[in-house]
């Protein structure tokens, strides 16, 4: 698990899903939108989906859109959020923490210099099951920043004019792969 941030209340727009240490809650955040002139000097976007037997995968890209080098060594951060833009409380891990077995899903943290121009991935992965009976919890916003700290902004789904879809059942738990070129 991520230490000290393992459980955070998140936001999703998390789209285009076709076949696809103690934690925290953090507090509810107004819902961003997508910044087309890339005032933070990162963009985030949605990649390509994965799904098979209720195992989600779909990967993530950010884009130094800046006029400066950024370092990475970590994980992305992400606050999922419903329908009606609430947080949702979900369990946030490093790598698959035992959701499933994917090639190169668990390799841990390297250090990278993202130059202007350049783009980096990660990916999210969970299981959608229901077998308590208890309402599935589906994220349809989603917040991301590149590290503890960072500033948040919205994913941009895939395809554009769509939102995100993270349908977690009642699993309440998501795998995070950590920033690779």
């Amino acid at each position: 698990m991520r230490a000290g941030g393992s459980i955070l209340a998140v936001f999703a727009v998390l789209a285009g899903l076709v076949a696809s240490g103690s934690g925290s809650v953090a507090a509810p955040v107004s819902p961003n939108t997508p910044a087309d002139s890339c005032e933070t000097g990162l963009r985030f976007s949605e990649g390509d989906g994965d799904a098979a037997m209720g195992l989600r995968v779909v990967s993530i890209k950010v884009f130094n859109c800046g006029t400066q080098p950024v370092e990475f060594n970590g994980y992305p951060q992400i606050k999922l959020f419903d329908e009606e833009k609430q947080p949702l409380t979900v369990e946030i891990l490093d790598g698959s923490g035992g959701i499933s077995q994917v090639d190169g899903f668990d390799d841990p943290p390297v250090p990278f210099t993202l130059q202007p121009g350049e783009t980096a991935k990660s990916a999210f992965m969970w299981k959608n099951r229901n077998t308590s009976g208890e309402p599935s919890q589906n994220a349809r916003y989603l917040d991301i920043a590149a590290a503890p700290g960072g500033t948040w902004q919205a994913l941009e789904p895939f395809p554009p004019d769509t939102r995100v879809f993270i349908d977690l059942g009642d699993t309440g738990r998501l795998g995070v792969k950590a920033w690779h070129k």
